[in-house]
């Protein structure tokens, strides 16, 4: 449990890492629909962002990869890193760097340079799939049937052991299957309901096995210790489609309202002060003068929808202030003119902040210095009908 916990801060924290390094030249490509994708033969040579119901990458791409939508098919090749999240999700493609994913039913294919991370109802890592890092696997279904150079480790409810790992074996889970054709070479630590029937000379070093005991009044902390690394990465997995959701509606408000996001960015900027005072105006009077009106029952609904606007406020309070930190690290005197550099500031200024609120008291703080600061723009960005702030042209 504890390496799992270390494994998942380790992977957040070279994430920030990247994002706080990286360099103003970089470049991105973003694009976001109902059905959107590349086409095989296409090369990007730069980062590829996609967003939407439909979406399919077949290109090469120079780059990492930023992927999420209901249905996702990943092919070609991708020289960096791929994230994912998704209904269902399809991977078959040549990834230099790690692959980190997470979705309903996520089926993995070709071969991963590094490090790979899945979640999912249903994950199975088909026969012929080579990671070349170590795999960390949550999910109620698992099966395992291509070839890790590294560890495993993770849980599932039932877990299938087909392929070949190069390191050692450590997981939680109800049921353990490990076919004749499986080879583990280092050390297979495992908690189960029952003992697994190990095939003779399928793992090389140790066997340890610690049943799980349902004993009265223990029976929650069984479930517990059994679904305690699927629980971890249901909550990275949502973290994951939460940060896809905050970047595709970012997404829309550059397609719908880019002058007003860079105004924003502009006031925020310049005009610190009075813009915090705005958003602090806006995060403590409006629920209370909407407590107010619910007290009267003619008001109710009215209170309701103030409750509902507010909401909307504090969520799109998050967009500017993104865009602020990301044009900040990317290219502050680089003017936020075209769309597919707004964009690419957005998903890395978006990733700074939520892993700053991510942290332990620190981050209500970094959350109250949010909405303050996004308050009053997340206002003017729901009305994009209204004539915008004078901005940078597009």
């Amino acid at each position: 449990m504890n390496t799992l916990r270390q494994t998942v801060a380790a992977a957040l924290t070279v994430c920030a890492v990247l994002a706080i390094t990286a360099g103003p030249a970089m470049a991105f490509d973003g694009r976001v629909g109902d059905s959107v994708g590349t086409s095989a033969g296409e090369q990007v040579d730069e980062d590829l962002y996609l967003a939407g119901r439909m979406v399919t990458s077949n290109a090469t791409v120079n780059g990492d990869a930023f992927i999420g939508g209901q249905t996702v098919t990943i092919g070609g090749s991708v020289s960096d890193g791929v994230t994912a999240a998704g209904q269902t999700i399809v991977v078959n493609a040549d990834i230099g760097h790690g692959l980190r994913i997470a979705g309903s039913t996520v089926d993995i294919r070709g071969e991963v340079g590094r490090d790979v991370m899945a979640a999912g109802a249903t994950v199975t890592i088909h026969d012929g799939t080579s990671v070349q890092g170590d795999l960390l696997v949550g999910a109620g279904t698992a099966f395992m049937r291509g070839d890790v150079a590294g560890n495993m480790l993770g849980g599932a409810e039932a877990l299938t052991i087909e392929g070949s790992v190069g390191g050692n074996v450590n997981v939680q889970t109800g049921t353990l299957t490990i076919t004749p054709g499986a080879r583990i070479n280092g050390n297979l630590n495992y908690t189960a309901q029952t003992e697994a029937t190990i095939p003779a000379g399928t793992v090389k070093g140790t066997i340890t096995f610690t049943q799980r005991v349902e004993k009265e009044g223990k029976d929650a902390a069984g479930r517990v210790g059994l679904f305690g690394p699927l629980a971890i990465f249901a909550g990275f997995t949502w973290k994951i489609i939460s940060y896809l959701m905050a970047f595709l509606t970012g997404i829309l408000l550059i397609v719908l309202a880019p002058r007003r996001m860079a105004g924003a960015v502009s006031a925020i900027r310049t005009d610190t002060g009075p813009v915090a005072g705005y958003g602090a105006i806006a995060l403590f009077v409006t629920p209370v003068a909407a407590l107010v009106v619910c007290l009267t029952v003619i008001g109710l609904p009215l209170g309701i929808i103030a409750f509902l606007l507010w909401g909307i406020l504090l969520y799109l309070s998050q967009m500017p202030v993104s865009l602020f930190i990301g044009h900040l690290i990317l290219g502050r005197n680089r003017p936020l003119e075209t769309k597919g550099f707004m964009i690419g500031c957005l998903a890395l200024g978006l990733l700074i902040l939520w892993l700053l609120m991510a942290i332990p008291v620190a981050g209500f703080f970094v959350f109250l210095a949010t909405a303050f600061e996004g308050g009053r723009h997340g206002r003017r960005l729901a009305m994009i009908d209204q004539p915008p702030p004078a901005a940078p042209a597009e």
